[in-house]
């Protein structure tokens, strides 16, 4: 086997094993037993455990952001894409059969003072969140905002993660699609001196 079919299909066996049962939960032995390769194959391409955990947060983000591009990939207009972020969301919960983030998980495993670890999920939630801030500017918002903007970037990706941790707990979608309406109505609010002319 080639070597970068080797250290694919390491990564790959890595993946699901850190996923559906734990980074904490998942020993060398059994990666090297189910992905039929030689100990030596495994530290040739990852010299360590942290090695291996590394690359999966990084190859799952990359992963992660190339699947919503498919996905959104059809739908032009920007405030529809944000609002499908969260139909993005419902979808993979549902492929994962409510597995929860894989991100979110690897930091629940994670000590606190583990630095390294909590900078590299922390690059992928700040990703979304610049994709939300990205989609925001090409947005007409009404004017003035309730919220600021950045205020309205941190409310949409809050409840976009609350919502997702919550369909994970109730293995259900419901949570997501309720906050995609209260995206929606972050989106069109009126105005407070509209409002309060009322």
């Amino acid at each position: 086997m080639r070597e970068s079919a080797t250290r694919t299909k390491i990564l790959d066996v890595a993946s699901r094993l850190f996923y559906e049962q734990g980074y904490n939960s998942t020993g060398i032995n059994q990666i090297i037993a189910e992905a039929d390769i030689a100990r030596g194959s495994l530290y040739n391409h990852f010299p360590s455990k942290r090695d291996l955990l590394t690359a999966y947060i990084q190859q799952s983000e990359d992963l992660w952001f190339a699947e919503l591009d498919k996905f959104l990939e059809s739908i032009n207009d920007p405030k529809l894409r944000l609002l499908a972020l969260f139909d993005f969301r419902a979808e993979k919960q549902l492929r994962s059969n409510f597995g929860g983030c894989q991100f979110t998980k690897i930091i629940a495993e994670m000590p606190k003072d583990d630095l390294n670890a909590f900078e590299l999920v922390r690059h992928q939630k700040e990703r979304i969140k610049n994709y939300i801030k990205d989609l925001l500017q090409q947005i007409d918002l009404k004017q003035p905002q309730v919220l600021s903007t950045n205020m309205l970037i941190d409310a949409l990706f809050l409840i976009m993660e609350g919502a997702t941790s919550s369909a994970s707990v109730y293995k259900h979608v419901e949570a997501i699609r309720t906050a995609k309406q209260i995206a929606n109505e972050l989106l069109d609010i009126e105005p407070v001196s509209q409002r309060s002319s009322l």
